[in-house]
């Protein structure tokens, strides 16, 4: 195998951005955006997650978590409660139809995995 020159290598950015842009087409098949697809899969590990844990985990301002979580309800995927001891505080939890769309997220992550590593691996040759 032939070493790779500079011209040939790809920088850190470069494959992120392709990673990338082959997770967010796989993506739109499912109705899905990245953030949206990272919410639903952190939710899924963290049931119970509350609004603030949730917005930080993803680095994302209250305003637009509040703004993401109103649209995910509305399609189905969460559903949001309050605590007894503050009713500020919102505790989200994923649905039926929710899971189910993380599920089919992972496998769609797997697959971009495969895809990128055959393309990384086609391109290294």
């Amino acid at each position: 195998m032939a070493p790779q020159t500079n011209a040939s290598k790809l920088s850190t950015l470069e494959t992120v951005l392709r990673l990338q842009g082959l997770f967010r087409h796989r993506l739109q098949a499912l109705g899905v955006s990245p953030a949206q697809a990272g919410m639903l899969l952190y939710l899924d590990r963290h049931p119970q997650c509350k609004l603030l844990e949730l917005a930080s985990a993803l680095c994302i301002d209250n305003p637009s978590m509040v703004e993401a979580i109103q649209l995910s309800q509305r399609k189905g995927w969460l559903h949001k409660t309050q605590t007894h001891e503050n009713r500020r505080i919102l505790l989200l939890r994923l649905t039926v139809k929710g899971k189910a769309l993380a599920q089919k997220i992972r496998e769609n992550i797997e697959v971009t995995d495969r895809l990128f590593s055959l393309a990384h691996s086609r391109k290294a040759a």
